[in-house]
């Protein structure tokens, strides 16, 4: 019986599971949508459709909230570090626009500003899990998750 158990375990460990999921939401905001395991995919739609539901309250608690999914933590990485001393503006302007772009601060944004909009009017639903039969190595369920688009 599955009384009480909220969520899949995907066979991994609780740090890897959060670090898989991330990665997979990072990429689902990013391209809009993300093909792997049924099980993945079941999963992740539990976390972005959170996450789109958060990002229609657009606030700095939503913001904050969005960010701990889309990074992995609330704060922003924007303070001086050892690696912009010494730098000229111009490389100090492209080291934090590759952390942006590797931390997923840009994703933030990205869901707020385009996302999130389209769905204002929308009471949940926002996407669609699609089957697309086993995959050739392991015979493992595949499926597609994407935004529903009216």
């Amino acid at each position: 019986m599955r009384h009480k158990n909220d969520h899949r375990k995907l066979g991994l460990p609780s740090d890897q599971r959060r670090a898989l999921l991330t990665n997979l939401a990072r990429q689902f905001v990013r391209v809009g949508y993300v093909h792997t395991t049924h099980g993945r995919a079941k999963e992740l739609q539990r976390v972005v459709e959170k996450l789109i539901t958060t990002a229609k309250n657009d606030s700095l608690h939503a913001r904050r909230e969005a960010r701990k999914i889309l990074v992995g933590h609330s704060r922003s990485s924007a303070r001086p570090t050892k690696a912009l001393a010494g730098k000229t503006d111009l490389e100090k302007l492209q080291i934090l626009q590759e952390r942006s772009l590797i931390n997923g601060e840009d994703l933030v944004k990205h869901l707020f500003d385009h996302v999130a909009p389209l769905y204002a009017k929308r009471n949940g639903g926002y996407t669609r899990l699609t089957r697309t039969g086993t995959r050739r190595g392991d015979g493992a369920d595949t499926a597609v998750l994407e935004l529903v688009r009216d």
